[in-house]
């Protein structure tokens, strides 16, 4: 790997992948610069340089890229009311962001996308995301690019997971899913020292990161809860028709509320998905957190935060 990348661009830096990744960042030397819509006093290390703007503000991507050795492209939506929104952000962003960085000669890209877009007809989110990769295989020769893949992200202060990890606590968890679905996932910290080291390497391409378990399922996940909270004694698998009815539900409440829900029937057909496994070589790497580790931790911050209730009031309404 080459030592002289010191300079770096980061969008989605207040995020929550994007927020580990900057910490990785600056505790290995970089110096970092990172793209952020609303910054507020005190939001960041004095070390980081804050360039106020979004992915659609070409003066402020500029700004961001210039005098850079690396970009490092976290931003996007995860949820969003209609498909063009969700390319607007995934797809048009990424394209703002890349043109920028070729005007100002940056050497590396690393594009932090999803294992959805490995199924691009699943979702407005998935197709997206995979747009915004396509695109990058038809600028390959403009610089050295990246795409990584992570499955599903989870830890301390993800409140996208919560749910699911909530359901685990009851007695009986209802789980939207499929009985033998099989899922990679890893651990926020984990990926944000793989994409630091992605930032620093040559590789190129398109890679899958999972926490190098080759996958788990709904059972693995609740035995490592009940180890961890005492719960659940049983699960049972909600019908499909169910979710999606909520799911419809949910997006009539967006229309009428204005305010984003992360259900859609996007993300039923998601969930529903029988195979998220990584595939691949991937990001080998000997210390990747395992998910007894992982999940004790994120459950333990979820409690001490107040997301999730009290080990003794779970325990106790088990009794």
């Amino acid at each position: 790997m080459s030592k002289e990348v010191k300079r770096v661009a980061l969008t989605g830096a207040s995020g929550f992948a994007g927020r580990p990744i900057l910490s990785e960042l600056l505790r290995v030397g970089y110096q970092v610069k990172a793209l952020v819509r609303r910054p507020q006093q005190g939001q960041f290390d004095s070390n980081v340089t804050v360039v106020k703007g979004d992915l659609d503000d070409l003066t402020a991507l500029n700004a961001l890229v210039s005098d850079v050795d690396v970009i490092v492209h976290v931003a996007g939506a995860i949820s969003a009311f209609d498909e063009n929104c969700y390319f607007k952000v995934n797809f048009g962003g990424t394209r703002n962001v890349f043109n920028a960085a070729v005007a100002n000669g940056v050497k590396r890209f690393v594009n932090v996308s999803s294992i959805t877009a490995r199924n691009p007809e699943l979702s407005a989110y998935a197709a997206s995301k995979r747009a915004a990769e396509d695109f990058l295989v038809t600028r390959k020769n403009e610089m050295e690019i990246l795409t990584l893949r992570p499955s599903a992200i989870y830890g301390p202060g993800d409140r996208a997971t919560l749910p699911l990890l909530a359901a685990l606590q009851k007695t009986v968890a209802a789980v939207p899913g499929q009985k033998k679905a099989q899922f990679s996932l890893v651990h926020v910290a984990d990926f944000a020292r793989v994409v630091c080291s992605a930032s620093l390497g040559r590789q190129i391409g398109v890679l899958e990161i999972d926490d190098m378990s080759g996958g788990h399922n709904w059972h693995e996940l609740a035995a490592l809860n009940r180890a961890i909270s005492g719960k659940p004694n049983r699960m049972f698998f909600l019908p499909r028709s169910v979710v999606t009815g909520i799911a419809m539900a949910s997006e009539l409440g967006s229309k009428i509320s204005g305010q984003l829900g992360m259900v859609n029937r996007g993300k039923v057909n998601e969930l529903y998905h029988g195979d998220w496994v990584a595939r691949g070589a991937g990001w080998p790497r000997d210390d990747a957190i395992g998910l007894a580790q992982g999940l004790a931790e994120t459950v333990t911050w979820y409690r001490a935060h107040g997301w999730l209730p009290p080990l003794k009031q779970a325990v106790r309404t088990a009794q």
